[in-house]
């Protein structure tokens, strides 16, 4: 598979909170034989992660194989 990231910049909620989803990272992640799943790390920030993050995004294929992108939140 092909995995292609991008950037994304998020605010923290009331309770000092976030989380983001593999499809916001995904920027047009491709498989010949079909993408199975995608996951990311980290998915959930708090306050000790103000400032820029690095969230890895894993494409996972019908047949097993993966590839990774990365992208900064």
């Amino acid at each position: 598979p092909q995995a292609v990231a991008q950037n994304l910049s998020i605010s923290l909620d009331a309770s000092g909170n976030a989380s983001i989803t593999a499809a916001q990272i995904d920027n047009g992640s491709s498989d010949a034989c079909g993408i199975a799943s995608m996951s990311i790390s980290p998915s959930s920030f708090t306050c000790a992660n103000v400032g820029t993050n690095t969230v890895t995004l894993t494409v996972t294929d019908v047949n097993g194989k993966t590839n990774t992108a990365t992208a900064e939140v």
